[in-house]
């Protein structure tokens, strides 16, 4: 048989109900607090972690800027030193090519020297040939023959000479004065250094090939009873043949002596030609 409850029970299965319904309410309204903190909390975290990114995201460009910069710099920089180098290679490479212009230049100008250099010579040798009345190639074999017997000549002189003084001590060897020869397309010149000699103490002697020189010093010291502790200096009589390249004009041969230098002049002898009509 069922049970019948009691309005003071019923009241109370009321209550009961009603207060677990608020439990049941205050627990879904704790736990919707709850999630709403939480959801919050995770928002907050979220914007941090945006906050955080984006600070370093801008430092990171920043600092990618500041690269971009100083790379810029340095591209410039390095730009700016080719360019200085280029100018710098493009000033010597003008400055090589103008040195080499100025070699070309010179070496055209030594050429075309030498050219007119052999012409000339070319042109005073026909007309010395001509004079002499022989061919260039017979002028030239003349004059290689002259030379070598000049050569033989001061080569015999020197045996001489030689031969002289292997007569004489050393103390009584007598110093040659030293001449110098030199030519001019007209005139031979010799030049002579004799010291301690009057102009009256010299001798020439000139004939159409050969000078001759002889110097006469004094016998002795003029220091009377003095002896030789050390001899350098020339006495008595010193003789200097030279040969000469070609023949020369006796008659107008002059000759001066100054400061110690003797001066020979000898105009050189030109052969007169004469021409004869050739008969038919």
């Amino acid at each position: 048989m069922p049970v019948v409850e009691s309005n003071e029970e019923m009241k109370r299965n009321m209550r009961r109900i009603k207060k677990e319904e608020a439990g049941s309410k205050k627990m879904e309204t704790d736990s919707s607090s709850k999630e709403a903190d939480t959801k919050q909390q995770i928002n907050v975290k979220v914007d941090e972690v945006k906050d955080s990114a984006s600070d370093k995201k801008d430092s990171i460009q920043g600092k990618m800027d500041e690269s971009k910069k100083v790379l810029g710099k340095k591209v410039d920089k390095t730009k700016e030193d080719v360019s200085d180098k280029k100018d710098e290679i493009n000033v010597k490479l003008e400055n090589v090519k103008d040195k080499a212009s100025q070699k070309k230049d010179e070496l055209n100008q030594g050429l075309e020297d030498t050219v007119d250099e052999v012409e000339n010579q070319k042109q005073k040798l026909e007309k010395e040939s001509e004079k002499q009345g022989m061919s260039p190639a017979e002028k030239i074999l003349n004059d290689i023959v002259t030379r070598f017997r000049q050569g033989s000549d001061q080569i015999n002189d020197a045996i001489v000479d030689r031969s002289e003084e292997s007569k004489t001590s050393k103390k009584d060897l007598i110093k040659k004065p030293l001449i110098d020869v030199l030519e001019t397309n007209d005139t031979i010149y010799l030049v002579a250094d004799i010291s301690g000699i009057k102009k009256d103490e010299i001798e020439l002697g000139i004939s159409k090939n050969s000078v001759e020189i002889t110097a006469v010093f004094k016998d002795g010291p003029e220091i009377e009873g003095a002896k030789f502790a050390q001899k350098e200096r020339n006495y008595g009589e010193t003789h200097r043949k030279v040969m000469l390249s070609t023949d020369v004009k006796i008659n107008e041969a002059k000759a001066k002596f100054k400061d110690c230098t003797l001066t020979i002049t000898l105009p050189k002898k030109v052969e007169d030609l004469t021409k004869i009509e050739i008969e038919g």
